[in-house]
């Protein structure tokens, strides 16, 4: 039984932890303070990664561009105000993480973000209309 319970225990816990960030970051959005999103990102961009990546975005509202900041790698700036397609589901980094496709605003290769999916709006919102606090 104490098995069971110490196998269950991550999983609830997670859940609740990530519950009480999404909240705190869209609390911190909506007060217009900069937040930082757990995510992983690849790209076939000049200055990224060519693999899935961990990382965060750094997100503050109203900005021309999002950060993603990943360790042992220089920061690398997505513009704001392009649209979202859909994943690449055949090289997910995570199956566990929703996944997503960002076209940046100007063409290009697109960019592949993957986070939780309790996150994807604020990502959303950040990425495609940075003036609307409506997450």
């Amino acid at each position: 039984m104490g098995e069971l319970i110490a196998e269950l225990m991550p999983l609830l816990a997670d859940g609740f932890v990530r519950r009480w960030h999404v909240a705190r970051v869209r609390r911190r959005l909506a007060a217009g303070k900069a937040v930082r999103v757990p995510c992983s990102a690849r790209s076939d961009r000049p200055g990224w990664q060519r693999a899935y990546v961990n990382g965060k975005l750094a997100i503050t509202p109203g900005a021309a561009t999002v950060t993603f900041r990943t360790s042992g790698a220089g920061p690398v700036e997505l513009p704001t105000g392009g649209t979202f397609h859909e994943p690449e589901p055949d090289t997910w980094h995570s199956q566990d993480w929703a996944a997503t496709g960002y076209q940046p605003p100007g063409g290009g290769r697109p960019v592949y973000l993957q986070a939780d999916s309790r996150y994807l709006p604020v990502i959303h919102v950040a990425l495609a209309d940075p003036e609307s606090q409506q997450v």
